[in-house]
């Protein structure tokens, strides 16, 4: 059942106990979003197998205590926030559960007790107005949490919209802070584990010139999600990375696109979703910068991805 932002309070308070879940790999639009609901209306926070570097950096500035792989059974309810789809919580997705989220795909909506999914650039903009909108003032850390959130989703305010601009200086005001701040909490040393998976990534990348695009795919064992974006900042209009994760056969796909790619109408959501349900899985995410986790061959998985861009590119 859809709710508004305003009713926000009213049904999360027939809980005790409550739950704030992030999906795998939680990013800091998902620990920031979560530590500001469990500020406002109590609550734990728990996350999925891993933070990631930027998740793991936020959670120490702002105090944020994150149960990795909670037992879900635990509690009254599970809010699933800044999650997609079903497969990014792995066997985590209890019965009973809400959802908090600011993407568009539909895969955890029908089962939901109760849900708020806007297309909003970042899911903090929607806790943002869930707090206005039930009479909660946020100390210095949600606020800063928060904001670094709609910061790493919108890429640094370059795909933001006018009601980001207007959260992100609502949310200085309300927390007393400078904007550097908030860009110091997403700052992490540099990896050379990453460094060298996006250069394996970039050497082993097979390129396919299809029409007047560009479509790369290639493999690797980590870091996906950053390979697949420097590959779009080397050329590509299209890029998707392939990695084994997990037990098992469980391949996880990363991909990325060019604005112009996304102006001329592909969805990377809509795609990897598609190809995700015939592979056995789902996938999800955004316009731009989508995932899937599926069963199978990687060659074959990324082949059939890139029928599909074939498929929705003149």
């Amino acid at each position: 059942m859809r709710i508004s932002e305003e009713q926000y309070g009213d049904y999360i308070g027939k809980y005790q106990k409550i739950l704030y879940l992030c999906h795998r790999n939680a990013d800091p639009d998902a620990i920031g979003s979560s530590f500001a609901l469990s500020q406002a209306f109590g609550g734990t926070i728990g996350a999925v197998d891993d933070l990631s570097r930027t998740g793991v950096s936020l959670t120490k500035i702002i105090g944020a205590r994150v149960l990795i792989n909670p037992r879900v059974e635990d509690y009254d309810l599970v809010v699933v926030v800044d999650t997609s789809v079903g497969t990014q919580l792995g066997e985590r997705l209890p019965a009973n559960y809400a959802l908090v989220d600011h993407h568009l795909d539909e895969g955890l909506l029908e089962d939901a007790l109760f849900y708020i999914q806007k297309p909003a650039k970042s899911t903090a903009e929607i806790v943002w107005t869930i707090l206005k909108e039930n009479g909660k003032k946020v100390d210095r850390k949600a606020a800063l949490g928060l904001l670094a959130g709609m910061i790493a989703d919108t890429g640094r305010f370059k795909r933001a919209s006018p009601g980001a601009f207007q959260a992100a200086a609502e949310l200085l005001d309300a927390g007393g802070f400078a904007y550097e701040e908030a860009l110091e909490a997403l700052s992490v040393p540099s990896d050379i584990s990453q460094r060298i998976a996006v250069l394996k990534a970039a050497s082993r990348a097979e390129v396919v010139h299809q029409g007047d695009w560009l479509i790369a795919c290639t493999t690797v064992n980590s870091f996906e999600g950053s390979a697949a974006m420097a590959l779009v900042d080397l050329g590509a209009d299209v890029a998707f990375v392939a990695g084994r994760h997990g037990k098992g056969d469980i391949i996880r796909i990363s991909a990325r696109s060019s604005r112009e790619a996304a102006r001329k109408g592909l969805n990377l959501a809509k795609l990897l979703g598609e190809v995700g349900k015939a592979c056995g899985g789902d996938g999800g995410g955004h316009r731009s910068a989508a995932a899937l986790e599926a069963v199978g061959d990687p060659s074959a998985i990324l082949d059939a991805c890139r029928k599909k861009v074939a498929e929705r590119l003149p």
